[in-house]
């Protein structure tokens, strides 16, 4: 699936999870278009995405009640890349990925913290979940922020819940 595809198939759940959230959709987005991404950079085709419909890369820590699987994984282990196992949320369904990233960012307080509520654009948002540890790459925010801006993913933000407009979106990308 190409990122366009992606982006039209995903984003009604990403629409539908941010409603009534001070998050911005185009974060969400280039957040699942890159943890879901394969080693060659497909969209949704990571064994995580792909199997266990986990589009956000979500660990299962003692807190998680439902279905896990233990996967490699690179992390950033004191500024070196390394591969380590970790355990990762199973979900039924791929828009309970979406719907459950909310529940995880809201449920840890460092998210509140670090800012990822208050962010008064994406740009801030993206770093304030690095400063708050979504990820271990040093470089997420920028990554996040350099597909938003060539994917023209802004535009997300400013559809809302408007239903049309998400149509709109969506025959302006092709879908």
């Amino acid at each position: 699936m190409t990122r366009n595809e992606y982006i039209i198939k995903y984003a009604p759940f990403v629409l539908g999870a941010l409603k009534g959230t001070k998050l911005f959709p185009s974060v969400m987005m280039a957040q699942a278009l890159i943890e879901s991404s394969n080693k060659a950079g497909i969209p949704g085709e990571s064994l995580l995405a792909s199997k266990y419909n986990n589009h956000f890369g979500i660990k299962a820590d003692s807190s998680w009640v439902g279905e896990k699987i233990d996967l490699k994984t690179t992390e950033y282990v004191k500024g070196v890349v390394k591969t380590v196992k970790a355990w990762f949320r199973i979900y039924e369904h791929a828009h309970h990925s979406f719907e459950d990233r909310i529940s995880f960012l809201t449920a840890n307080p460092r998210y509140q913290k670090g800012g990822v509520f208050n962010a008064l654009d994406a740009s801030q948002q993206t770093l304030a979940l690095q400063r708050s540890g979504y990820a271990t790459d040093p470089t997420y925010a920028s990554k996040l922020m350099s597909l938003i801006k060539r994917l023209g993913l802004e535009e997300l933000d400013r559809i809302g819940a408007d239903v049309l407009d998400l149509v709109r979106f969506i025959n302006r990308r092709g879908g």
